[in-house]
């Protein structure tokens, strides 16, 4: 099994690495779910198992919500 991660990721990124990588996984995926709901965020954070306002706040921190419409 490959890892996702290499030990020189967690060097780097030492007491943030959980965060860079959710990072990494969560704006692509946010990004995808929208475009594949054409902009339907009811339905994007329905597919995703998550809370509308969940999903919009995450996409506002992601600065995806002027991206996708």
């Amino acid at each position: 099994m490959t890892p996702l991660f290499t030990a020189a990721f967690f060097d780097a990124n030492h007491g943030s690495a959980y965060y860079k990588a959710l990072a990494q996984f969560e704006k692509p995926l946010l990004r995808e779910v929208l475009i594949r709901c054409h902009g339907n965020q009811t339905k994007a954070a329905e597919i995703l198992g998550l809370n509308r306002g969940t999903f919009r706040k995450k996409i506002i921190q992601h600065k995806l919500h002027k991206e996708v419409n």
